[in-house]
C-alpha cells in the first residue's frame, strides 16, 4: 500500500502566530485524514503535515527540510519493503538539480542529462519520476520550460 504524506510548502506564509496556526491546521486535517491512517505519514502524533518554506534560499534551512524529509521519506519506504530501481545518472541528475535550488529552465536540464550521458527521453522520464515521488515539480501542460 502506498503511503501519503502532506507538505505544506509556504510555512513563511503563516506569519506570526504562525505555530498556533499550524497546530490548528493539523488538528483539522487530522481528523479529516482519520479514515486514511494506515497510509498516512506522520511528522508527530498529533502533527501530519510537514510544514517548509518552499522559498528559502538554498542554504542551511533548506538543507534541513530536504534531510528531514528524505529522512522520513526513506524510514517509510523501508517498512513497506518496497524497493525501486532508479539510475545512478538520474540520482545525479536530481543531486546537480537540487544545487541549482529554486526555478530551473527545462533547457539547462537537458543540459546536466547532456553532461551525464542522458538524452532528452532520459531527462523527460527523470522529470516525471522525481516529481511523481514528490521532490519536485513539474508541470509539463501548463508550465513547459520550468522545473520546481
Amino acid at each position: 500500500i502506498p503511503k501519503v504524506m502532506v507538505v505544506g510548502t509556504h510555512k513563511d506564509k503563516l506569519g506570526i502566530d504562525g505555530e498556533a496556526r499550524l497546530k490548528e491546521i493539523n488538528k483539522e486535517l487530522t481528523k479529516i485524514l482519520q479514515k486514511y491512517d494506515r497510509v498516512l505519514i506522520r511528522k508527530s502524533e498529533d502533527e501530519v503535515i510537514f510544514a517548509v518554506n518552499a522559498m528559502a534560499p538554498v542554504g542551511k534551512e533548506r538543507q534541513q527540510y530536504t534531510e528531514e524529509l528524505q529522512d522520513i521519506i526513506l524510514k517509510a519506504v523501508e517498512e513497506t519493503g518496497e524497493v525501486i530501481d532508479v539510475p545512478l545518472k538520474w540520482l545525479a541528475f536530481h543531486l546537480d538539480l537540487d544545487k541549482k535550488g529554486g526555478i530551473v529552465r527545462k533547457s539547462e536540464c537537458y543540459k546536466t542529462g547532456e553532461i551525464l550521458g542522458m538524452g532528452k527521453n532520459d531527462v523527460d522520464e527523470a522529470l516525471k519520476y522525481f516529481e511523481k515521488v514528490g521532490l519536485l515539480l513539474h508541470y509539463p501542460d501548463d508550465v513547459p520550460d520550468l522545473v520546481f
